[in-house]
């Protein structure tokens, strides 16, 4: 069984849109040295996907843990998991804003201090999140006193 179309334009522009071919790489202006653009390592097309999971598997990871923390209220455990999966979610994030918009291209000093910040910062977030679970109230208490007050 085949569609038909209504009009002759449709059926053209369908004919039209169907027969084209992708545009090619087309290299427009670049002023960056060729070499600069050859890739230094192999690259592993597997690599994306991975990150991309990784991703995905510490963004839904937060969903029960808030879901759990409102169910059962504050527990050394939900603090223990907020404590690593929420700065490991955080670290991601800004690593990707990162790559988009400070990558060696762009900025390539630039980019480098503010992976340097981003994993100094994301250190220093684990092991304050470390010291107020154990030596203060915990994350999922405060976040229910926030959430009260």
């Amino acid at each position: 069984m085949s569609l038909r179309l209504a009009t002759p334009t449709i059926r053209s522009t369908a004919r039209l849109l169907v027969r084209q071919q992708p545009m090619g790489l087309v290299k427009i202006h670049s002023s960056v040295v060729a070499k600069a653009n050859a890739a230094s390592a192999t690259p592993d097309r597997m690599h994306g996907s991975y990150h991309w999971d990784f991703e995905r598997a510490a963004s839904i990871a937060l969903v029960p843990l808030f879901a759990t923390q409102f169910a059962v209220g504050s527990s050394p455990v939900l603090d223990t998991f907020f404590g690593v999966i929420l700065p490991i979610h955080i670290h991601v994030g800004l690593g990707a804003c990162i790559t988009d918009y400070l990558n060696a291209r762009k900025a390539p000093v630039l980019g480098k201090v503010a992976t340097a910040l981003l994993y100094a910062g994301t250190a220093g977030t684990l092991v304050g999140c470390y010291q107020f679970n154990t030596n203060d109230i915990g994350l999922t208490e405060l976040v229910r006193r926030a959430w009260t007050a």
